[in-house]
C-alpha cells in the first residue's frame, strides 16, 4: 500500500528523506537514481519520485540528462573551486552590506542563531548531525539577512544548497579545524561591526572547507 499522505506534504517528506540519504552518503556521488526502484522502496507513486528528484536537481544534489535519467551529483574539483570562488564573493559582499544595514533586531537574531548552533552537537556517531546542519545554515543565513537585497538572498541560498553535498563529504576532515571558534569569531566580528574582519573570517571559513576536501583524495576524486 502506498503512503497515505498526499500532495505537497508527501513530496516534502520524501524529499527530506532522499536529501538525507544523499548527504549521509547512503546514496553515493554519481549513483543512478532509478524512478521505479525508488518508488517501490519509498512506497510512493512514480510521479512523487519524479517531483522529488526534480526538486533535488534544482538544489544541486541531483543531476539529470536526456535518455539517462537522474543520478546523485558527482563531486568535481573544478566545480568545487569555481563554486567556492563565487560563494566567497557573494558571501563577503552580503556580510559587508549586512553590517552596514542591519539593525538591532538583526543583531539579536545573529546572537540567537549562533547560540543555538553552538549548543547543538555537530557529530552524532561520527556522522554530521542533521540538527546541527540546519542550525549552521540558519546562522550563516541570518548573518547575511542584514543585507536588504532579495536578489542577492536568492542567489546566496542557491549557492549554499549547491555546496551542501561538498560540506557533507568534508565532515571527515573536520577534526583538523576548530569550527566552533571559526563561528564564534565571525559572530563577534559581525556584532563589533568590523566589516573587514568579518569578511576576512567568512572568506577563510568557506575556503578552508574546500581546502580540506581537496586534500582528501577519496572525497575529492569521487564521481
Amino acid at each position: 500500500m502506498k503512503r497515505q499522505r498526499v500532495g505537497s506534504s508527501l513530496v516534502e517528506d520524501v524529499q527530506v528523506e532522499l536529501r538525507e540519504e544523499i548527504l549521509m552518503g547512503v546514496l553515493a556521488p554519481g549513483e543512478r537514481l532509478l524512478v521505479q526502484p525508488l518508488s517501490r522502496r519509498l512506497n510512493v507513486s512514480l510521479s512523487v519520485v519524479r517531483e522529488v528528484l526534480t526538486r533535488l536537481t534544482q538544489q544541486g544534489l541531483v543531476k539529470s540528462a536526456p535518455q539517462q535519467g537522474f543520478a546523485v551529483m558527482s563531486l568535481s574539483r573544478q566545480d568545487l573551486v569555481d563554486l567556492t570562488r563565487v560563494r566567497v564573493d557573494i558571501e563577503t559582499l552580503m556580510v559587508r552590506r549586512a553590517i552596514a544595514e542591519g539593525d538591532l533586531a538583526w543583531e539579536a537574531s545573529v546572537v540567537a542563531t549562533h547560540h543555538h548552533m553552538a549548543r547543538t552537537e555537530a557529530l552524532v556517531d561520527g556522522a554530521l548531525n542533521a540538527s546541527w546542519r540546519s542550525a549552521h545554515a540558519a546562522f550563516h543565513a541570518t548573518v547575511a539577512s542584514g543585507c536588504d537585497s532579495p536578489l542577492l538572498q536568492g542567489f546566496r541560498s542557491e549557492l549554499y544548497d549547491k555546496a551542501e553535498l561538498y560540506r557533507a563529504w568534508a565532515v571527515r576532515a573536520s577534526a583538523r579545524r576548530d569550527v566552533a571558534k571559526e563561528h564564534r569569531d565571525i559572530c563577534e566580528a559581525v556584532l563589533d561591526r568590523d566589516a573587514d574582519r568579518a569578511c576576512e573570517l567568512a572568506a577563510a571559513h568557506i575556503q578552508l572547507t574546500t581546502d580540506l576536501l581537496l586534500a582528501s583524495p577519496p572525497a575529492a576524486d569521487a564521481g
